[in-house]
């Protein structure tokens, strides 16, 4: 019997439109384009890994974009304030709390934007450890921060069930033995996860 739900945050757990955040601060005529300076860029990733600080990507951001680093500020505040904690996936985290699942957050997420969320929301109350890319410098799909939740938790991952929105990121769990849900939405996650688990 599965015992331990991993989920991820963006999309998942909390809205995350990243199309929605851009045009909310520039003018975007080409969203693919400006996805890939911003979001989708290596700098991001390194964001997400932990390898630069907020200054650095502002700084570094503004550059690559021809902006300001206030633009930057107002991108980085409006990213904060777009991921919203869906409320039927915070009711079901809460419900399987009740019911004894061990809850694991596993994000790949900038250290200060969970700060900001960390302080903002109050559903990560629900989860017994949070494990976030900004913080111990591994990132999802590599096989390594999967193996630093299974050993951190000595955990098997057979008796895991890890929701993610990203494909990648649900082929690399399930080629290491753990049930997975690919969330295209979130009511059919919620679906999908009471189905599996016969709540």
């Amino acid at each position: 019997m599965e015992k331990t739900i991993i989920f991820d945050i963006g999309n998942v757990v909390v809205e995350w439109q990243p199309e929605h955040v851009l045009r909310s601060v520039f003018s975007v005529a080409d969203m693919p384009d400006m996805l890939a300076k911003t979001f989708h860029s290596n700098l991001w990733a390194k964001y997400d890994n932990g390898l630069i600080s907020t200054k650095d990507l502002k700084e570094l951001m503004a550059e690559q974009l021809g902006c300001s680093n206030t633009a930057m500020e107002a991108l980085l505040q409006h990213v904060i304030i777009s991921l919203r904690p869906v409320p039927e996936v915070v009711e079901l985290l809460q419900q399987l709390k009740s019911l004894g699942y061990k809850l694991i957050a596993l994000s790949n997420m900038p250290q200060d934007i969970f700060i900001a969320l960390f302080e903002e929301h109050k559903f990560w109350q629900f989860f017994d450890d949070i494990i976030i890319s900004g913080q111990i410098k591994l990132v999802k799909p590599t096989p390594a921060i999967f193996e630093f939740l299974l050993n951190k938790h000595d955990l098997v991952a057979t008796d895991c069930v890890f929701l993610d929105d990203s494909q990648a990121n649900i082929a690399q769990a399930k080629s290491m033995g753990f049930n997975t849900i690919k969330v295209i939405n979130f009511q059919q996650a919620v679906d999908d996860l009471r189905y599996l688990l016969n709540i």
